[in-house]
């Protein structure tokens, strides 16, 4: 899979640009973070590459075809979690809402089951089916929300904003399950202020700035940048890029 995001422009009512010449190549199955301060834009880019706006200059394409001519399908290969999981939670059970999706995909019940079982297992959410999805954590809720998008069989999975309100025990067994998920071939775009808890295994870091790029490439090239880029060096704890693992 191959996402291009060219020359991407979003102007608002006000006249202000949410985003401003946004040009991004995604290709294989990185692990790319994209941070910045509030406001610079990062969750709109995610919007447009999920074709939920509508840019006034640009294009987003996926595999050289713009994603607005297939949006089902566009939609299918690139999943998006939210970074409230009760958003996108449709089902009253486990079950019910991870066979939301493919249910209505037209796939064969066979399928259907198989990659229900698949996304449940890689989750750690197996034997969990009958829960009720109103009694989960909010770890829980975010693997669910994983789970959900996962048995579509996506080629990529955007997360915004992924570890807020986990305590140390959440972060690390989500940033396991997307570990497993990377290795595994499936290319993830964290949007994230959080960098002290995935930046040691992600392979590229993405810095925007008032809607544009501010940095982007091999996140070590960037690791002494961090301060004049804006954004908080951790600690002396973890004072170094290997340090700050969280699954020590």
């Amino acid at each position: 899979m191959r996402l291009d995001v060219q020359q991407l422009g979003k102007r608002f009512e006000n006249g202000r640009w949410g985003l401003r010449e946004v040009s991004l190549a995604l290709e294989g199955p990185g692990f790319t973070v994209v941070s910045g301060p509030n406001g610079s834009g990062k969750t709109l880019l995610a919007r447009h590459i999920l074709g939920l706006e509508r840019p006034d200059e640009g294009r987003v394409l996926l595999d050289g075809a713009d994603i607005h001519t297939d949006l089902r399908e566009a939609r299918r290969r690139i999943a998006f979690v939210f970074q409230e999981p009760e958003h996108q939670i449709l089902g009253m059970t486990v079950d019910e809402d991870v066979a939301w999706t493919p249910s209505r995909l037209g796939w064969p019940k066979a399928r259907v089951q198989a990659s229900r079982e698949r996304a449940l297992q890689l989750t750690g959410l197996e034997g969990r089916g009958w829960e009720p999805t109103a009694f989960l954590s909010g770890g829980e809720k975010r693997r669910l929300a994983i789970a959900a998008v996962l048995v579509a069989e996506p080629e990529m999975i955007i997360l915004d904003e992924p570890f807020n309100d986990l305590d140390w025990p959440g972060v690390k067994t989500l940033l396991s399950i997307l570990l497993d998920l990377h290795h595994q071939g499936i290319a993830l775009l964290v949007i994230t202020h959080d960098l002290e808890k995935c930046l040691a295994h992600a392979d590229r870091l993405v810095v925007m700035n008032h809607g544009s790029i501010a940095a982007d490439g091999p996140v070590r090239e960037i690791w002494d940048r961090l301060p004049e880029l804006g954004l908080r060096r951790p600690g002396p704890l973890c004072g170094t890029l290997e340090g700050m693992t969280w699954l020590s």
